[in-house]
């Protein structure tokens, strides 16, 4: 049997086991502590409760997530809460769940009174924009077109705002039991893009089912369209907002638990079974689609942090797999899932590291905390393959665990360019500054097609010296690794296209401006032979004093520091 089909057997066999973390998921059994959560206005927290308003006139109060969540892919939440009405007095204005990419984050506050906190409101506010509400109404506003004092509705809006009248509702039902009697009921929220579904008190049937799509939108019950809810890189702060009203309109609405889950953008072996993330690739565990992109021919790092729940000193093993198969035949072992076969692994997979000592592995490897430095050069084409490993979870007792899974995607990068070379032309051992785009690590300059070695290199940025010998109008390359070239002109051939003030006395001191191209520093000017006084040079323009001559034509040499030269005239009076 193969020493890696063998040892993951072994591992199998003692049916260590290590719950998944699911993707952006989050829970609060009650809010005993409100940590992670932006509470605003009069939200606070009471006793295990988030009270969002308490039963008096003119409250309002907002709790968001400090940390959006992504909703690509879909989610599913639900709540418990709680709405006392007024001993004396009417119940009043509601309570909102909101779903939304206000460009003020976790700060986003939106109208009072019936504007329920995310709409205009009493406070004529601009409402919460990019937003999706699930909205419970408990007092029927006539002027907003409400139905009922027990309104379940789903808002959205246009120009990126929810607002509070029901013209902007895309859903709408009274439930049959009053939710702001003083009691507790659950509210569940699912959402697959294309459907938004609505549950009350744990009803196996929906209160409300409606197509809909958090990016191309739905139709309002109005008939017209409802647009989606523009929520940036769709990634969402999630919420609760609650308003009374003036005068005796007042309820105390209290949120008593709160769980959340994002729907995965990948298969949930890429989670892996440590509940946390070790595994990285130049310092990333590739966001929601679990992917890292790099370019061919540079140099990369793998690093594997330690579980918070071993510490220091964990050992590791790391495989690579060139066709990960999540949910195949040999991925699930009695400690986590694994993306990729090992029981037994086929032909795609290869042991990376390993530092329990088992395997012959390709790579040197030490206890986490370890970071694995590929040099440059090792990937040179186009490749993508996925790692994940396996480490101790715990050491009393001993159990193992799944890292999570990185796809690692090699594509070769953007050619680079310049934009501009400084200075054109210098007096040898001079440096030269090449700006432009896209140059890596590895860069070389070559000069007429002689190698020249670079002093310095950013990604923008090559410097090397003046070589000798640059003949006129050089190609000038700047070379990445991956034979990728961008070319220019070194030492060019300077060019007058016109003169300004191309006469004067023949007694000189007369100002002479040439008007060309490739001109640079220490470019030096002859007028009839004798060197003229050269004021300043640009690569487009030199300007000087002319020496004393004689009357009549008098030829001008230009003579840039690389020795190219150009002649124009002055005229000598």
């Amino acid at each position: 049997m193969p020493p890696l089909t063998a040892f993951w057997k072994t591992c199998a066999a003692a049916g260590l086991l290590a719950a998944a973390a699911p993707a952006q998921s989050f829970l609060y059994p009650d809010f005993a502590s409100t940590a992670g959560l932006h509470l605003l206005g009069n939200a606070m927290r009471s006793g295990t409760a988030l009270r969002l308003t308490a039963n008096a006139a003119n409250q309002s109060g907002w709790a968001w997530r400090q940390v959006p969540v992504p909703i690509a892919n879909g989610f599913s939440t639900s709540f418990t809460f709680r709405i006392t009405p007024p001993a004396i007095g009417t119940k009043g204005e509601g309570l909102a769940f909101v779903i939304h990419g206000d460009p003020a984050g976790a700060a986003a506050i939106g109208g009072t009174a019936w504007g329920l906190g995310y709409g205009i409101g009493a406070s004529g506010s601009t409402s919460i924009r990019n937003s999706i509400v699930i909205e419970l109404d408990t007092y029927a506003d006539a002027f907003l077109g409400d139905t009922s004092a027990n309104e379940l509705s789903i808002h959205t809006g246009p120009s990126g705002g929810s607002f509070e009248n029901e013209q902007f509702s895309i859903a709408r039902n009274t439930p049959a039991s009053v939710l702001s009697d003083g009691l507790v009921h659950l509210l569940e929220v699912h959402y697959v893009p294309g459907t938004i579904e609505v549950f009350v008190d744990g009803a196996t049937a929906p209160a409300i089912s409606r197509p809909y799509h958090h990016v191309t939108g739905g139709t309002y019950l109005t008939g017209g369209a409802a647009p989606g809810a523009g929520i940036a890189n769709q990634i969402a702060w999630v919420g609760f907002c609650a308003t009374t009203g003036a005068g005796t309109l007042a309820e105390l609405v209290e949120i008593l638990s709160w769980q959340w889950t994002s729907t995965s953008a990948v298969h949930p072996c890429y989670s892996g079974s440590l509940q946390h993330d070790v595994l990285t690739v130049q310092g990333q565990e590739g966001g929601l689609l679990r992917t890292v992109g790099l370019t061919t021919w540079q140099s990369f790092a793998i690093g594997v942090s330690s579980p918070v729940t071993f510490g220091p000193g964990a050992p590791w093993v790391l495989l690579l797999s060139f066709a990960a198969q999540p949910g195949a035949l040999g991925t699930q072992l009695g400690f986590g899932e694994m993306c990729f076969p090992v029981l037994p692994p086929t032909a795609n997979e290869f042991v990376l590291a390993d530092s329990f000592g088992v395997f012959a592995a390709l790579l040197p490897a030490q206890p986490a905390p370890y970071t694995i430095a590929v040099p440059a050069g090792v990937v040179t084409a186009p490749v993508d393959f996925t790692l994940q490993g396996i480490t101790m979870r715990s050491a009393s007792p001993l159990e193992l665990g799944v890292t999570n899974a990185v796809h690692v995607d090699f594509q070769v990068g953007p050619a680079p360019t310049i934009q501009q070379v400084v200075p054109l032309s210098a007096p040898v051992g001079q440096p030269i500054t090449v700006t432009g785009t896209n140059f890596v690590p590895g860069v070389s300059v070559r000069i007429a097609g002689v190698p020249q070695a670079p002093s310095s290199a950013t990604a923008t940025q090559v410097t090397f010296a003046y070589p000798t010998g640059v003949p006129c109008a050089a190609l000038l390359e700047v070379v990445n690794p991956d034979a990728q070239a961008a070319t220019g002109v070194l030492n060019p051939q300077p060019t007058v296209t016109s003169t300004l003030l191309g006469s004067g006395s023949a007694a000189g001191n007369q100002v002479f401006v040439v008007l060309g191209s490739g001109f640079a520093p220490g470019t030096t000017v002859t007028i009839g032979g004798a060197p003229a006084m050269v004021i300043s040079v640009s690569t487009t323009t030199i300007t000087m004093r002319t020496p004393p001559g004689t009357p009549g034509v008098a030829p001008v040499v230009v003579t840039t520091p690389g020795g190219c030269s150009v002649q124009t005239s002055y005229t000598y009076l």
